[in-house]
């Protein structure tokens, strides 16, 4: 089914690839940009740039009216040593708070069967060890996440769908970056201990999701590899990838020493995304383990 698509987040890692997958199946997009070379790049790729605040009501119903749907893939993650500063994250928490009502309700305000799909992530879910996590096993949130409940609540306000994305991999992304660039000095700089748990999801596996999502009933669905495995294994497929004999974990104390948001990421997490490819004809394609190789 082909659609009139308002896309918020576009041009980032995730949207790049979005953007082509929902022209290719015919559908016409409208991507939000904020400066002439990713206006330029939208226009490149075929689709329709447009300018509007997303933090401003009125601007966002009128940018989204004579739409069928909406896809909410806007934020803003802080790396480096802004990651560890809680006003790092204050514009993220906008988007996942004020701007995901606003496009939320700009969806309602559209004819009955318009869709909405945003974006949320897998890390609240608390340590299960060795157990499999789907979307009913409790979560806990950090001054980090505890804004994505808010996206949640405004997607199935809409009718729509929410995404719980595992931790993204790609090769142009500025944390994988980060995380090889360490590991080139010996560090492997994923908190947590090694025999836990870490699920991950490849970003071109993200984006197909996110077109999938289109045609799956109102709810929340988890988005992982089908087959996470323990960061021992990443950090032994890091340091083959880079010809290293091996590489050091971090210290216990970084986790305390981070807090509630560090915590989460140092968490066991095996989650499941079977949901999802039960409700769409989406299935993951890439094991990360195997990427870094």
């Amino acid at each position: 089914m082909s659609r009139k698509i308002f896309l918020a987040g576009g041009t980032g890692v995730l949207g790049r690839r979005v953007v082509p997958l929902l022209l290719d199946a015919g559908n016409a997009v409208t991507v939000n940009v904020r400066n002439d070379h990713a206006a330029a790049a939208a226009n490149t790729a075929g689709a329709h740039p447009t300018t509007v605040d997303l933090f401003d009501r009125a601007a966002v119903a009128d940018a989204v009216a004579g739409h069928d749907a909406v896809i909410n893939i806007a934020t803003a993650i802080p790396t480096g040593a802004a990651a560890a500063r809680k006003k790092g994250w204050a514009l993220n928490d906008r988007l996942r708070t004020e701007a995901s009502a606003n496009l939320a309700a700009a969806v309602a305000a559209l004819p009955a069967g318009a869709r909405y799909v945003g974006e949320s992530i897998t890390f609240p879910y608390i340590d299960e060890a060795d157990r499999w996590i789907d979307e009913s096993v409790e979560r806990t949130y950090s001054s980090a996440t505890e804004s994505v409940a808010d996206a949640e609540a405004a997607a199935i306000e809409a009718g729509g769908v929410a995404l719980r994305f595992a931790m993204f991999w790609a090769d142009d992304s500025a944390h994988n970056h980060q995380l090889l660039s360490l590991a080139r000095l010996g560090i492997f700089a994923l908190p947590g201990a090694l025999d836990a748990y870490s699920s991950w999801i490849h970003i071109d596996d993200a984006a197909a999701a996110v077109v999938a999502a289109l045609e799956a009933p109102t709810g929340i669905y988890n988005v992982a590899e089908s087959d996470p495995v323990r960061r021992a294994d990443h950090l032994s497929a890091v340091a083959a990838s880079l010809g290293k004999r091996r590489l050091r974990g971090l210290p216990s104390f970084f986790v305390t020493l981070g807090g509630p948001p560090v915590e989460a990421l140092a968490r066991s997490q095996r989650v499941s995304s079977a949901a999802l490819s039960a409700a769409t004809s989406w299935q993951p394609r890439h094991n990360i383990v195997d990427a870094w190789r």
